[in-house]
Order: C-alpha cells, then sequence, then structure tokens
C-alpha cells in the first residue's frame, strides 16, 4: 500500500540535471563528464511528456526529465526544483499537491513540457512562466487555481493549441478566457479598452450631482447679476404658482360636490 509523501525538497541536489553537466550539441559530448538523466517512472525506456506516455529506448538517455505523476504526493511543489535549471519535461500530475505554483519555475528556461494537472493547488498561475520561451506544452488543468491568466504570446500560443490547459479552474479570468475578471485589478490592455466603456454607477451618480449643483449655481449668478432676468424669473414663477393654487382649488371643489351629490 502506497503511503502519501510530499517531494523531496533536497532534489535539487541531483546536480547532473543542471546546465554545468547538460550535453552540449555543439561538441556532442558532457563538459563535465557528468550525465544528463534522472528518472523518476517505472520504466526507463519511456517517460511521460507532453501528456503523452512516449517510448524513447536508448535515446532516453539524452532526456533530463523528472516524471512524478501517479504517485500520490502531497504538499507544496518545492522552490529548490528551479535549481534544476536544464529540465525539458516536468510532469507532477495526478498527484495531491497543494499550495501555490512557486514563481521560481520560471527559472527553468531550457523547461519544453510542464504539466501540473490534476492536483490541488492554489493561488495564481505566476507571470514568470510567460517568459519560458522553448516551452511548447502547459498543462495545468484540474485545480483550483485562481486570479488572472499572465499576459504573454508564449502563454496564448499554447492556448491555441491546447484550449483545455487551464479546464477545471473555476477561478481563473481573464485572456485568453471567454469570463472577464470583475472587480479585480486590469493588466491587460484588451481589458483596459474593453472597460472604457463599462458602466459604474457611482461614477454616474458623482457626475450627476456634481452637474445639478453647477447647474442650479449658475442661475443663481445670472439672477444676481442681471436684474431684468431676475425680475422676469420672479414674475414666472408667481404666474406657475397661481396657476397651480387655482387648479388645486377648483380641482378640490369639483371632488367636494360629488361626495355631497353621492
Amino acid at each position: 500500500m502506497a503511503y502519501p509523501v510530499p517531494i523531496p525538497w533536497d532534489l535539487s541536489n541531483v546536480t547532473a540535471m543542471t546546465r554545468k553537466y547538460v550535453k552540449d550539441p555543439m561538441l556532442d559530448s558532457y563538459p563535465y563528464g557528468g550525465y544528463s538523466y534522472m528518472f523518476y517512472t517505472y520504466n526507463f525506456s519511456s517517460v511521460v511528456v507532453k501528456g503523452r506516455e512516449l517510448d524513447y529506448g536508448i535515446g532516453v538517455l539524452d532526456l533530463v526529465s523528472v516524471d512524478l505523476s501517479f504517485n500520490q504526493l502531497t504538499g507544496r511543489i518545492p522552490e529548490e526544483i528551479a535549481a534544476l535549471d536544464a529540465l525539458m519535461n516536468l510532469n507532477l500530475s495526478c498527484n495531491q499537491l497543494s499550495g501555490k505554483i512557486p514563481n521560481k519555475l520560471g527559472a527553468l528556461q531550457a523547461l519544453d513540457s510542464l504539466d501540473l494537472s490534476r492536483n490541488m493547488l492554489s493561488g495564481g498561475i505566476p507571470s514568470s512562466l510567460s517568459d519560458l520561451t522553448y516551452l511548447s506544452y502547459l498543462d495545468m488543468s484540474d485545480n483550483n487555481l485562481t486570479g488572472r491568466i499572465p499576459p504573454g504570446s508564449q502563454l496564448d500560443t499554447l492556448y491555441a493549441q491546447e484550449p483545455s490547459m487551464y479546464s477545471g479552474n473555476r477561478g481563473l479570468c481573464g485572456p485568453p478566457l471567454p469570463n472577464s475578471c470583475q472587480g479585480k485589478n486590469v493588466t491587460r490592455q484588451d481589458d483596459q479598452k474593453g472597460n472604457e466603456h463599462s458602466f459604474e454607477p457611482m461614477t454616474f451618480y458623482f457626475g450627476l450631482a456634481l452637474g445639478f449643483i453647477l447647474g442650479l449655481w449658475l442661475v443663481f449668478c445670472i439672477l444676481l447679476f442681471k436684474k431684468a432676468w431676475r425680475i422676469a424669473y420672479f414674475h414666472m414663477v408667481d404666474h406657475t404658482y397661481d396657476q397651480v393654487y387655482v387648479f388645486a382649488i377648483i380641482t378640490w371643489k369639483r371632488c367636494a360636490r360629488k361626495g355631497t351629490t353621492i
């Protein structure tokens, strides 16, 4: 029976997965005599990469990969894993990992595939992931992630290729997702343009009150300095008052007569 365990924090001590020991494609050799592979898989000839189990055979030795999927791992993703800066594939899917995604994952500049799907990760997606220029596969589906999708052409391109990469995270919002971020800070130009014409009740009522006060003061100032206008204004007010008073008296008498007749 397997018991849930966390990812070891000292995983960063696997120096064979750092750039110091990466195979140089120009020299076709390992500069420091090390090896650029380390695997946590059931089969040393196959690795789960980009959501698929691929059989590399002997070529697996050239793949710098950590595959810890389907292992009931718990706890947080250790930030120390960012020290493995030669990683090409990081698969932590189908575990019970929680907490936030470390921002330091953006330091894995050689990363080609990142799979964090089907865990219990929370918080936002680190903006540093948009700096992974070699990233060609990303899956963060079925977690508890929240907040705005970080801007960046790299992530937008990946979403266009795999629209389900953010699915199962109801708290995520903003482009390229169809649901907008209501009541949150706007960081994208598209959202800024969309919100330019949005209706804000507080702004509307403030402008309405301000316009009423300014208009009232303008009328008072005109009446104060224009004697002819002032006389005409009060004459109009008196005339309107007389008409309203006469209308009210006549209406009241008619109602009184109908009541007496009945």
